[in-house]
């Protein structure tokens, strides 16, 4: 469950439990299941988009979209470079995570092992965050998420406070 875009192991995590994983295999295999699709977007999401966007002018318009949506959230991170992936990776909100991180990384031509290593570190953050809110409860999780998401508004302005930003 942990591979498939949009869940991620943002839902893997809590599936898991409810079917009463052990929590170390579970979180195991779902940073794994997370990360597997990771190096086949990075290596091939071009030639992918290139091979889609010659089929049809309605394949190259959904294709166009589809970058040029994903080109704005990658702005600030390409200011930040490998911390802003990582960053941007490791709050576990809609939007984000491994897949769309391997596709940012990839459409801003970021070298292969700094996007793998950047992913890899915000999927580990993302899975010990979720792992944490499973186990809080559904008060404490709510209050947590309000949070994160008040920390992912502010992530760009507090690492360019501590003038992390690519000079």
């Amino acid at each position: 469950m942990a591979t498939l875009p949009v869940l991620e192991l943002r839902g893997a995590i809590p599936v898991g439990y409810w079917m009463q994983m052990d929590p170390i295999k579970l979180s195991i295999l779902s940073v794994l299941g997370n990360m597997l699709p990771v190096p086949f977007i990075v290596l091939y999401l071009e030639k992918l988009a290139r091979a889609l966007s010659n089929r049809s002018s309605t394949t190259r318009k959904i294709v166009d979209n589809f970058f040029e949506s994903t080109q704005k959230k990658g702005a600030q991170i390409q200011e930040y470079g490998w911390i802003g992936l990582m960053a941007f990776v490791a709050i576990p909100l809609p939007g984000t995570g491994a897949w769309t991180g391997a596709i940012i990384a990839s459409l801003l031509g970021m070298p292969f092992w700094d996007a793998i290593t950047a992913n890899f570190c915000g999927v580990v953050i993302a899975c010990l965050v979720v792992n944490l809110l499973v186990n809080l409860g559904l008060a404490s999780a709510i209050i947590v998420g309000v949070g994160l998401g008040l920390l992912s508004t502010f992530t760009w302005k507090i690492l360019r406070a501590f003038g992390m930003g690519k000079q």
